[in-house]
């Protein structure tokens, strides 16, 4: 009897001790799954925190870059050297590169004041054809013109009422991005035009002088008149002179001279981690010999 109860005691003993023996280990294993979830928390907290530092960096050297552009332009010596031309230029800040590119206002096409023809050179540039080139075109127009009668090929209110759009303004454009809403515009085609337009100056040609290679090829001038004139623009600006006049005879209507002293701005960045930020700026100059400073018109950051 002595025995069996012994060997009961026994037997109750190890169930107690494997059930207290299962029950650490479960613990240790709960333990061991709340410390890698931490463990992979922090790591990723820590990396999230890393990748805002970095862009951070990135929009800083940025902006510096934004900076030393127009400190550039607004010294009449350095502004010869690089001159608001549309070309791209490499500068090592911060430890970061940067590249960047300055357009005169002058030297793209104003959304608000370019006729027919100068905005369908600005459409087949971006491979628009043939009658979508019209439709386009009109339809710009009857967007910032006061009425509401449209061109033959427009577009007014009763237009944008059947494809279900809100539109037109009947009003300046005010910023390019409200190209984007011009009846029959698209995204991919707005994005190939929207960086040599403009609507923050009121010239109605586009200056040879400053105008960008790109959209100086879409305005009718041959290639080799387009290969030897930038030649000739990037030799005057090494030399510190000024562009020399274009010499062709087509695409001349579209041409006119002068500077609006509107900049337009666009900063690549990256930093030595390899973390790129592209910010385009749109700064007013006019205001600086007046010593009214500086105004920015248009602030917009991107990946």
């Amino acid at each position: 009897m002595a025995n069996d109860r012994w060997m009961r005691i026994g037997r109750f003993g190890a169930r107690q001790n494997g059930m207290v023996l299962i029950i650490v280990l479960w613990i240790m294993t709960l333990l061991a799954v709340m410390a890698g979830s931490f463990a992979y928390s922090m790591r990723i907290e820590t990396r999230l925190a890393t990748g805002v530092i970095e862009r951070a960096q990135a929009r800083a050297l940025a902006e510096a870059g934004v900076a030393y552009a127009l400190a550039l332009q607004l010294d009449l010596e350095t502004q010869k050297q690089w001159p608001p031309n549309g070309d791209w230029h490499d500068w090592e800040f911060g430890g970061g590169h940067l590249r960047i590119q300055v357009v005169d206002a002058s030297g793209l096409i104003n959304l608000n004041t370019a006729n027919t023809e100068l905005l369908k050179a600005l459409l087949a540039e971006a491979g628009v054809e043939g009658q979508d080139q019209d439709r386009l075109a009109d339809a710009i127009q009857d967007w910032r013109d006061l009425d509401d009668d449209p061109l033959p090929n427009g577009a007014e209110s009763e237009d944008y009422r059947a494809a279900g759009q809100a539109g037109p303004k009947n009003a300046p454009f005010e910023s390019v991005e409200e190209l984007g809403s011009v009846l029959g515009m698209t995204q991919a085609l707005y994005e190939r035009i929207a960086d040599v337009s403009t609507v923050f100056s009121y010239h109605s040609g586009v200056s040879s002088e400053l105008v960008p290679d790109r959209l100086l090829r879409a305005l009718g001038v041959d290639e080799q008149t387009v290969t030897d004139y930038l030649e000739a623009r990037s030799h005057a600006a090494a030399e510190g002179l000024t562009a020399p006049p274009l010499q062709s005879d087509n695409g001349h209507a579209f041409f006119s001279s002068g500077r609006a002293n509107v900049y337009h701005i666009t900063v690549v960045a990256e930093t030595e981690t390899g973390t790129a930020i592209t910010l385009q700026a749109v700064v007013d100059g006019r205001g600086v010999a007046n010593g009214q400073g500086l105004r920015v018109l248009a602030w917009r950051t991107g990946s």
